[in-house]
């Protein structure tokens, strides 16, 4: 069985202002941003510094300046904020059961370091690293054409299989660092505890009502434009998390 390990660069900078105890949160109600110090807006903008693998909050005026062609550099990426449903991602139950990640939800994203994909799972400590195999992943881009779309590091697939429930999306990486935040912030006691599960069933709720609903045709579509040209494409164990 593979095994997988905790990684302390995760979750980001960011995301540990979300980890905070509500007194807390309440001392750091006025967040700045990490570029001019600007007093932020509550939904905000980030940009993912690639040297640090951290998240930068951004005002709106910091946001737009990166927000062109190569404006960062190799070192600022814009996270974008594009929310996909995909009611006809492909995926069998032991297609799932084979990539042995022992939890029911989990996020993936393609990398430009030195792995292609990167996979986690959240929970109560915080964010678990999958080593799912290349082979995994190149199945499932095959079987899904549009996870050719993923840009790289900023956007992700997240999966949701819990208690019955199978939802895919693509979605900004802070996304998926907020909901590990949540979890570990609400986690209570070995199952969670009623308040976690209402939180994430909350947070789903929120992330389908925001998404787009792609169709199987129009997501082949999208992945054939996104190659270069002449490119070719070519029962559950686990705990309920």
């Amino acid at each position: 069985m593979r095994e997988a390990r905790s990684n302390s660069n995760v979750p980001l900078r960011s995301l540990r202002r979300l980890m905070q105890t509500p007194s807390r949160q309440v001392a750091a109600a006025v967040e700045h941003c990490d570029l001019c110090q600007e007093v932020l807006a509550p939904n905000h903008r980030h940009l993912l510094d690639l040297s640090k693998s951290t998240l930068i909050c951004t005002c709106t005026a910091c946001f737009l300046l990166f927000n062109k062609e190569g404006a960062g550099g190799h070192k600022y990426h814009i996270i974008p904020n594009r929310f996909l449903a995909l009611p006809h991602f492909h995926m069998s139950d032991g297609e799932w059961d084979d990539l042995m990640i022992p939890v029911n939800i989990v996020f993936m994203y393609r990398s430009t370091g030195s792995k292609p994909v990167t996979a986690y799972y959240p929970g109560p400590a915080g964010a678990t690293e999958s080593l799912l195999s290349l082979e995994s992943w190149s199945m499932l881009m095959q079987n899904n054409p549009v996870l050719q779309t993923l840009e790289h590091d900023v956007e992700a697939l997240l999966i949701y299989r819990v208690r019955g429930v199978r939802e895919y999306y693509i979605v900004p990486i802070d996304v998926c660092y907020e909901l590990v935040g949540l979890i570990r912030r609400t986690w209570r006691g070995l199952s969670g505890g009623d308040t976690v599960w209402k939180n994430i069933a909350d947070f789903f709720a929120r992330i389908h009502a925001q998404a787009r609903e792609i169709e199987e045709e129009q997501s082949q579509q999208e992945s054939h434009e996104s190659l270069p040209q002449g490119e070719e494409r070519g029962a559950d164990a686990r705990i309920e998390l």
